[in-house]
């Protein structure tokens, strides 16, 4: 008995409020970004998981009650790491879009929109598996004729957003 209420209860009630708390820290948890040494993240799930088994060690095993909180602990913080580890740390890592990164477009062939002077701006479109993109771009070294609209340039490089290019005919000319 804890606080006049029988262990089983206890531990029902914790799953009950654990599980309410693991919905709001699903549906708000971006608003709030944890990054001290307690992560709710990860200690909602292991209080319901310890909750959990200990609530099912309680009702089907005649075992005493420090045994079966140090078990149930035990397979909680297992089940947590196990979370943490493959659902909780890629997501952590994954990108938040599915366009490409400018650094990734150094190196790539893109079509000329606007037409490229020799001492401007034009303007250019990439294409990717995601999408195309279009961006400011002068050329990278100096050139003896500007690129025409329609023509293939070589990005070589890409600075706050505009993308340096070289006229492109399939060898790599400078």
């Amino acid at each position: 008995m804890i606080f006049g209420l029988a262990i089983t209860t206890v531990y029902f009630y914790c799953l009950i409020i654990c599980a309410i708390i693991a919905v709001l820290l699903v549906l708000f948890g971006d608003i709030f970004d944890f990054d001290g040494p307690f992560d709710p993240m990860l200690i909602i799930p292991w209080l319901a998981f310890t909750s959990l088994f200990g609530y099912l060690g309680e009702t089907l095993m005649d075992w005493s009650h420090w045994l079966i909180f140090i078990l149930a602990a035990l397979l909680a913080s297992a089940l947590v790491f196990l979370l943490n580890f493959y659902v909780l740390m890629p997501m952590r890592n994954a990108e938040s879009t599915i366009s490409i990164s400018e650094k990734s477009m150094e190196g790539a062939i893109a079509t000329v929109i606007t037409t490229i002077p020799l001492h401007g701006m034009g303007e250019i479109q990439y294409k990717s598996v995601t999408g195309s993109m279009s961006r400011p771009a002068s050329f990278y070294a100096p050139q003896e004729e500007e690129a025409k609209s329609g023509s293939q340039v070589l990005i070589i490089e890409v600075r706050e957003r505009v993308c340096y290019v070289v006229p492109y005919k399939g060898t790599f000319e400078l």
